[in-house]
């Protein structure tokens, strides 16, 4: 009788079709490389689905699972590169907000910035300690507000003028 090789990768060929040991991602990366290299570089991405990716490249989840078993040094390795360079980013952007407070291009300035350290957060792992949305008025948006404080200023005045009450309490 002859024992089992303990730790050592079974021969392809012994393998049953269909087995989850088979999809490995070789015979892709044999067949279609461009296909096999697309999956991996979508893998290094942030929000890498795999049943997305399967989908998309009309393979198996376990063909997807398999090359990010087999790729997983280097998709780290692009992950590391892409928190590198969005960091970088992340600090040309907030040095040209610094440069451009009051300058109209001050909100592209800030968005890119956003943007910049949100993906190297999420390529981190982190997820933002505070989100906040700020809604920038438009133009139009702002002449109006500003035409109502013109109006209650003018109001105030005249109201003060009249000898009206200075406050609510004394309204009443």
């Amino acid at each position: 009788m002859s024992e089992p090789n303990k730790g050592k990768p079974q021969d392809k060929r012994l393998i049953p079709n269909g087995d989850q040991r088979r999809y490995t991602g070789e015979i892709l990366r044999r067949t279609r490389p461009k296909t096999y290299h697309a999956i991996a570089r979508e893998l290094a991405e942030p929000n890498a689905s795999v049943n997305g990716i399967s989908r998309r490249y009309r393979v198996s989840n376990h063909t997807v699972m398999g090359i990010r078993e087999r790729e997983a040094r280097s998709i780290a390795e692009r992950k590391n590169t892409l928190v590198t360079l969005l960091a970088n980013v992340a600090e040309r952007g907030a040095e040209r907000m610094d440069e451009t407070i009051g300058k109209a291009s001050l909100r592209d300035a800030s968005i890119g910035t956003g943007i910049a350290v949100d993906k190297m957060l999420a390529l981190t792992g982190q997820m933002p300690a505070v989100q906040v949305a700020v809604v920038m008025p438009t133009p139009e948006e702002r002449a109006k507000l500003n035409r109502i404080d013109r109006w209650l200023d003018e109001t105030t005045k005249r109201l003060m003028a009249k000898g009206a009450p200075e406050t609510r309490e004394d309204a009443y």
